[in-house]
């Protein structure tokens, strides 16, 4: 009976498993073969695919735009992880609160997991255009500035930011916020109440609650959906892509904007596989870390 579950199981999974072979895990061990190959579009027909070794990993970290790719890449997943974090936590213990129409604003922080992001991009693109941006005309308005900020065009640099870095941080801010709300405010909601009635009766204030209760009861949480974020801020592609395409002067630039433009634009598939196997180590590093806390969790 036992052995007839088991089967049974296999069978179910046998073509979600076909279909991840086919769409995730060929594609990568292919991806990686290319790293270690000669591979450029324009000469495989001439010269074919001969066995280069790590040249094309040395290629790319001799490259100048690769090692900024690789600094705008951390900043960019840092800086966005930290920002999603802090909103998500504040965020959610706002709706998490009891208060008229919360349904409602729970629906309306959730739409922009539902906004398609080659469709929120584009209504970023708009919204941060330099001459139509109802946020310069808000702000002129205001009075807090005499000219437009070129938010996705402004090339002046404060060492490795700039204005459209943190723009485009913004955006991947919006975006990755309802994933973070519904995974805390799921967490919020298993704290016993009688964690809060005890520190009620302890004189315990608003801060002391959410530092002393709060938190702590959040931090396993917390620290699985950092290494989400991280893993998706480190093969973050579409905003930057579409907003920039990793302009201007390469400062929004990271590495799977570099690895597309490489294969696409140069032709140089050696090349992409080498940036994006520098993406899967990374990925594969992280990873480690949450597969670890699931089996953890699982013991």
């Amino acid at each position: 009976m036992t052995r007839q579950k088991y089967i049974f199981c296999y069978i179910m999974l046998a073509p979600a498993l076909l279909v991840t072979a086919a769409l995730g895990i060929y594609p990568m061990l292919y991806s990686l073969w290319m790293s270690f190959v000669q591979f450029d579009l324009l000469r495989v027909n001439q010269f074919g695919t001969p066995f280069v070794g790590l040249d094309n990993y040395i290629a790319v970290f001799a490259d100048p735009r690769f090692l900024q790719t690789v600094t705008n890449t951390v900043l960019f997943t840092a800086i966005s992880v930290a920002g999603v974090l802090i909103f998500g936590l504040l965020l959610s213990q706002i709706l998490n609160a009891n208060f008229r129409g919360r349904n409602v604003v729970r629906m309306l922080v959730s739409v922009p997991w539902f906004v398609p992001p080659a469709v929120a991009s584009a209504i970023w693109m708009w919204m941060l255009n330099t001459d139509r941006s109802p946020i310069n005309f808000l702000l002129q308005d205001m009075g807090l500035i005499t000219s437009n900020i070129r938010f996705l065009t402004d090339s002046t640099t404060w060492g490795p930011f700039s204005i459209p870095m943190f723009s485009i941080i913004a955006v991947r801010v919006w975006n990755g916020l309802p994933f973070a709300i519904i995974f805390i405010l799921a967490a919020l909601q298993s704290i016993p109440a009688s964690l809060y009635e005890a520190a009620e009766v302890d004189g315990a204030t608003l801060w002391q609650k959410f530092w002393y209760v709060t938190l702590p009861q959040l931090r396993p949480v917390l620290a699985i959906l950092s290494i989400l974020l991280i893993i998706g801020g480190l093969g973050s592609f579409e905003i930057n892509y579409i907003m920039t395409g990793g302009g201007p002067q390469n400062l929004t630039n990271i590495m799977a904007v570099y690895s597309y433009q490489q294969a696409f634009s140069f032709f140089r598939f050696d090349l992409a596989s080498a940036a994006s196997g520098v993406i899967f180590i990374l990925t594969g590093f992280v990873s480690v870390f949450y597969l670890r806390s699931q089996f953890k969790k699982a013991a």
